[in-house]
């Protein structure tokens, strides 16, 4: 009889590890922390409790190593469409409406809503979601903000603050029908109304004087 190698084995078990990651994320953001189980998780996923003690040592640690995943995941979704080339306005619209989309998705919002719930329970869980999600856009978009400011496309500031402040205005009338539940579906020139709105309020407070002028 042959025996696996080493590296089949191992990829097999990190197949079989995403995979209940997967199946138990599924089951987090539908019923909630509180509402799901690890015989739930096992069932759906064909197999025993048993199996998944092998890879996960209690419901919290696997709960942790969903909002970790889930997050990423979240996070990688939205691709930074800021160029240096690029038209500044233009490009900030872009990736205006790009985080609205992205923010009012169903996946989004459930992810929010467990983390949210759980985060007095699992003070880690929020951590780690705000760390995979907001933190890490902010980062990126801070190191982005800061060439146009070099290039003088900008005005001087700090750039991971302007990158918060510009990742806020986009949560706006969009996002807080859509977490509020005040709209089953949010219509895409309600979304680039709201991009517009983001942008505007942002060159305002962060384009160069001569083009804050021209908007005064």
């Amino acid at each position: 009889m042959s025996r696996q190698a080493p590296g089949r084995r191992e990829s097999r078990r990190l197949e079989r590890r995403e995979s209940i990651i997967q199946t138990a994320q599924e089951q987090f953001l539908e019923n909630g922390f509180s509402g799901t189980s690890m015989s739930q998780i096992a069932e759906r996923l064909g197999g025993s409790k048993a199996t998944l003690w092998t890879y996960f040592s209690s419901k919290e640690d696997l709960f942790r190593h969903v909002v970790d995943s889930a997050s990423m995941e979240l996070q990688r979704e939205l691709v930074i469409e800021l160029d240096q080339s690029d038209i500044l306005e233009e490009a900030l619209l872009r990736f205006c409406r790009q985080l609205i989309e992205s923010v009012v998705s169903p996946s989004a919002l459930a992810l929010r809503r467990v983390v949210a719930a759980e985060a007095v329970r699992f003070p880690e869980v929020a951590q780690i979601f705000f760390r995979n999600a907001p933190a890490r856009l902010h980062s990126l978009l801070a190191a982005i903000l800061e060439a146009h400011m070099s290039k003088g496309n900008l005005r001087s500031a700090d750039p991971l603050e302007a990158a918060q402040v510009l990742t806020s205005i986009c949560h706006g009338q969009c996002f807080r029908r859509a977490a509020f539940g005040l709209s089953e579906e949010i219509e895409s020139h309600e979304i680039l109304a709201d991009a517009s709105l983001a942008v505007d309020v942002f060159l305002r407070a962060y384009g160069r004087p001569a083009r804050t002028r021209l908007h005064t």
